[in-house]
């Protein structure tokens, strides 16, 4: 890193428990300090812009984005330290690496030759892969994101573009565009193929001193890098094959950094005066053919690719208890489902066809096949309304809340109503009875949490100091408010408050470490309670009638907890939790031991991410339906038997779009699953016979 320059008056003497020496660079993302700890080890730390952190809800999504980026293996990455807040602005601290950023040792030194060309791309691929297989995708990879290192090349701020662009909630990308895949240009799901497009244009220009599609207005580079074929003029022979093979518009043509490494480590190469396939084997010299051939493969098929986004989707059909790719010809109509067996399927692949059942309220529900819409769908009213954020059921009574603050109720056999503004945007919506009425909660970011009769009636209308996280209906309405309030010892302030008066419940609690990570309410020991997990990778059980807390105990392991959903497993109460390693795990709620634990997938460590979890039961089957994103994918929603582990069945987007959030409620007595797909369509799908 260059020489940091001396501290401004504006510029802060301490974050957290460093002091700082010096500012080391300064950019769009924030100003980097270097900084000392009480130990006497140095490091750097990022403090965010505070333009970047819009509320404290998203403040929240950037500390556990980052959280994850502390998981990843120390060789060849700047090990994450520590995060956490200075009043409002969020702060990264890593291990101080002294030494200049790749690019700036490029122009002030030129390209890099020979062995530390070689050097630096097994290096940097290698430290690729780490961060791949702790489930990251680093999405700026770049010149400036290579420090060159004393013990070697070393690739800092993994994981923060992924925050960044969850904290400015915006629709652009986040990136340096001259080293930017295609995918994140057209706005689709960035995976690790695209990191490994950005390697592959570092590559070059550490190797030649220029971006391998040039530079010029952004309409033009956009242009280069969706349709141009790269300029590789520079790049060693044996290197060319690799590197262009890595540019391939088509993510899946991209080889993966590990058989990158093995293609690289087995060459002898041109250095050796032999060919790029002497020493290589012939798995090597087909990677530097396909690398010799994207180019031209991809200046054909770029502007196909470009007009067939949005094309590919998945639809959910009667009878069909899978997700089917439609045909990706041109707008044409999803291809009909085929008929085949019961939809149980293993955790790996998609489910087969079911029958398809009578038309529409024909059957006795639980008695259609999975995945059949059980009523026609019904799409919230009213233009303006925003998308859905959450959605809650309760005898028969479906209840969705939208970002910009209005709530709806449908009883499932009449069309939806409107029942108001409540505030802010709407985090969370409950539905249950209170004094034998059927009432709606809902609560809000801007601190309003309210109760609704199913008329459209506002019942109660308060507002909390912070913002409200969850509400609950349960013996009486409850409502949980978050507030990080400068994140003092990294602990948030967490209330519960009663809805119907707008009164505190018990004391404010302040044990959770980096905020709660994921709630959850359900019943233990005749108690109605409220469920939370920490970055701490602890679980606490608080009872809702005082605020007290009943127990608490760690997960024993590392993972990250994500989402808590309340079940049942053989007559007792559990926990099932989904976790940043891509688990689904089920805990006994009473004693904290583990009972259950399924990986969502074996194929890909960008396979997370779940964005709604519920538990219940389908007869006798304790189930949980987990709505995710496959690596490279569209969100799904799988069905899981507890007892067992099987997937009884995958939802996928159908017409209306992604599944957003989700519930399971009752349908003529039988458990079924009912979502807000994200153009604001409310759907009821049965869960199949049991």
């Amino acid at each position: 890193m260059p020489d940091a320059r001396p501290l401004r008056p504006d510029d802060p003497e301490r974050i957290g428990g460093y002091r700082l020496l010096g500012v080391l660079g300064s950019g769009g993302q924030g100003v980097v300090y270097r900084g000392v700890g009480d130990s006497g080890r140095e490091v750097a730390i990022k403090l965010l812009h505070s333009h970047l952190t819009q509320d404290v809800t998203v403040t929240r999504g950037f500390l556990r984005e980052v959280e994850t980026a502390r998981r990843v293996a120390a060789f060849c990455t700047a090990a994450v330290l520590d995060v956490g807040m200075l009043e409002e602005r969020p702060y990264i601290v890593s291990e101080y690496v002294p030494g200049d950023t790749l690019q700036a040792l490029v122009l002030s030194s030129g390209p890099r030759t020979g062995g530390a060309l070689d050097r630096l791309a097994i290096s940097t691929l290698t430290a690729l892969a780490a961060i791949h297989q702790a489930g990251i995708v680093h999405r700026d990879f770049k010149p400036g994101n290579v420090l060159m290192g004393p013990d070697g090349p070393i690739v800092i701020d993994f994981g923060i573009a992924k925050a960044l662009d969850a904290t400015t909630r915006t629709s652009g990308v986040v990136g340096t565009p001259a080293y930017m895949s295609p995918e994140q240009f057209r706005g689709e799901r960035v995976g690790p193929a695209s990191d490994v497009f950005s390697w592959a244009g570092t590559m070059v220009f550490a190797a030649t001193g220029r971006a391998p599609f040039g530079g010029g207005s952004m309409a033009v580079l956009l242009n280069r890098i969706l349709s141009g074929l790269p300029d590789l003029d520079g790049v060693p022979g044996h290197l060319v094959g690799p590197i262009g093979s890595c540019l391939a518009k088509d993510p899946s043509l991209r080889p993966a950094p590990t058989d990158l490494l093995r293609a690289l480590i087995r060459q002898g190469g041109p250095r050796n005066g032999g060919s790029p396939s002497d020493d290589a084997g012939p798995g090597a010299e087909r990677t530097a053919r396909r690398g010799r051939a994207v180019g031209r493969r991809a200046l054909i098929g770029g502007g196909a690719a470009v007009a067939a986004v949005g094309v590919l989707a998945f639809v959910v059909r009667p009878g069909n208890g899978l997700f089917q790719p439609a045909e990706p010809t041109g707008g044409s109509s999803p291809r009909q489902p085929t008929g085949g067996t019961s939809p149980r399927q293993t955790r790996g692949g998609p489910t087969s066809p079911a029958p398809s059942p009578s038309p529409s309220g024909g059957n006795t529900a639980g008695e259609e096949p999975f995945g059949t819409p059980l009523t026609d769908p019904a799409k919230l009213p009213g233009g303006g309304a925003g998308e859905p954020t959450a959605v809650a059921a309760a005898a028969g009574v479906v209840v969705c809340g939208t970002a910009k603050g209005v709530v709806f109720g449908w009883d499932t056999r009449a069309p939806v109503v409107r029942l108001g503004d409540g505030g802010g945007r709407v985090t969370s919506v409950a539905a249950g009875s209170l004094g034998g009425r059927q009432v709606a909660a809902s609560g809000h970011g801007d601190g309003r949490m309210r109760l609704w009769g199913l008329d459209g009636q506002s019942v109660a209308n308060h507002r909390a100091g912070d913002p409200i996280i969850a509400v609950t209906v349960a013996s009486r309405a409850i409502a949980v408010s978050e507030k990080y309030d400068g994140m003092k010892d990294l602990h948030s302030v967490v209330r519960l408050w009663d809805v119907s008066t707008g009164k505190q419940i018990g004391t404010p609690v302040t044990e959770h470490f980096q905020g709660i990570r994921g709630l959850a309410f359900g019943r233990l020991g005749g108690d109605d309670v409220l469920v939370t997990g920490d970055g701490g990778e602890r679980v606490r059980v608080w009872r809702l009638a005082d605020g007290r807390l009943k127990h608490s105990f760690p997960t024993g392991e590392i993972g990250g907890i994500e989402l808590l959903a309340c079940g049942e497993l053989k007559g007792k109460p559990v926990l099932v939790s989904t976790h940043l390693d891509a688990t689904l795990r089920v805990y006994d709620l009473a004693s904290g031991k583990r009972r259950k634990k399924w990986k969502f997938s074996d194929q890909s460590p960008d396979d997370r991410g779940a964005t709604a979890l519920a538990a219940g039961r389908l007869g006798d089957v304790p189930i949980a339906a987990v709505a995710h994103a496959p690596a490279g994918g569209q969100v799904i929603v799988r069905v899981w038997n507890l007892d067992d582990g099987e997937i009884l069945g995958v939802l996928g987007p159908g017409e209306g779009g992604e599944i957003r959030t989700l519930a399971l409620t009752e349908r003529d007595g039988r458990t079924a699953v009912t979502g807000a797909d994200e153009d604001g369509t409310l759907r009821i799908w049965s869960l199949g016979p049991t």
